[in-house]
């Protein structure tokens, strides 16, 4: 139940990485409409802005009206296409083409247009590249990619309400817990046989079952909750919070990009190069120590050897392989 919670959240796709190759991916000036005209390329900039623009709508608008099938929080904070239409997401003329998304309507399959404003962004970028705004053809595949995989998630995501755990199973493990701490009810009483000589039982409160009961009783209440984190529950998804977000943040990615901090030279950079350039090389001191007291200790060594009269001429090394060998 965990999982399947956590991957209904990961699933979830983020309009981020559109924006991004809608940013870099339609120019500003095509190349089919450089006339020289000021007035013409200040219009096409704007065409083009337009574009990105309307293009991150309908993937926010395919966004909500996918969640509003799932989530009853969704619906509540967009209760019908009216609601959308003041909100500024969709136009009057665009939701008559999707429809009402009625209630009973989107539950079921096939019951929903929300793919409908992707492929009407796939058409617009098609178009645009019809038209010469795209600086390259990769820019174009990697912009079709990557709203592909923006409908890929919400499809997934989609399937969680619609594919959901048996109810049957759901049932089971609720009948298997209770009839399980109702037999320990009375399996775990102590029966008292009592004769002469018997001591005095001290056990008043089954503190174990207690605590078996708390943990099973606890974490089935957690699946419960977790069953469905697309509710109004202060433990569900933030969805609406999460809107809010990707509107304002995918505004700002796909913007005419000229409100940017001024290229300069980084004082970073240059706080490292300095501290590059001021390193020397410093000798270690506690290796020449070791190294100082092992030329001692060999000199010593031969010097004992000398008086004791086992001087021999030979080399250190042979002397050092001799006694290790045991001769």
């Amino acid at each position: 139940v965990v999982k399947r919670w956590w991957e209904q959240y990961v699933k979830l796709p983020w309009p981020d990485e559109v924006a991004t190759y809608l940013k870099v991916g339609i120019t500003k000036n095509p190349k089919k409409k450089g006339t020289g005209d000021s007035e013409k390329d200040d219009d096409e900039e704007d065409h083009s802005l337009r574009i990105r623009h309307t293009i991150v709508r309908y993937c926010l608008l395919s966004y909500v009206l996918c969640l509003r099938r799932i989530s009853s929080l969704v619906r509540l904070h967009y209760p019908d296409m009216e609601h959308l239409v003041t909100t500024g997401l969709v136009r009057e003329d665009e939701a008559a083409r999707i429809g009402d998304e009625e209630e009973e309507e989107m539950q079921r399959h096939g019951g929903s247009n929300w793919w409908l404003p992707i492929k009407w962004s796939i058409d617009i970028i098609r178009k645009a590249q019809m038209d010469g705004r795209f600086e390259n053809p990769p820019s174009y595949s990697g912009l079709v990619g990557k709203i592909c995989d923006f409908r890929r998630g919400l499809t997934q995501v989609a399937s969680y309400g619609h594919v959901t755990i048996p109810l049957v199973y759901t049932q089971v493990v609720h009948l298997a817990v209770y009839i399980h701490f109702a037999v320990r009810l009375v399996g775990d009483q102590w029966i008292i046989w009592r004769k002469e000589g018997d001591e005095e039982v001290d056990l008043y409160y089954p503190i174990f079952l207690t605590f078996k009961f708390l943990f099973f009783f606890g974490w089935l209440n957690v699946a419960q909750t977790l069953y469905n984190p697309f509710g109004c529950d202060d433990e569900d998804f933030e969805l609406i919070d999460l809107i809010n977000r990707h509107i304002k943040v995918a505004a700002t990615i796909v913007d005419e990009g000229n409100d940017f901090p001024e290229v300069k030279d980084d004082v970073f950079w240059k706080s490292h190069k300095s501290i590059d350039e001021d390193k020397e090389f410093v000798p270690n001191h506690d290796e020449g120590m070791v190294m100082e007291n092992k030329l001692k200790s060999i000199a010593e060594m031969v010097v004992d050897e000398r008086q004791e009269g086992n001087w021999k001429k030979s080399s250190f090394a042979s002397r050092s392989e001799s006694r290790d060998m045991g001769h």
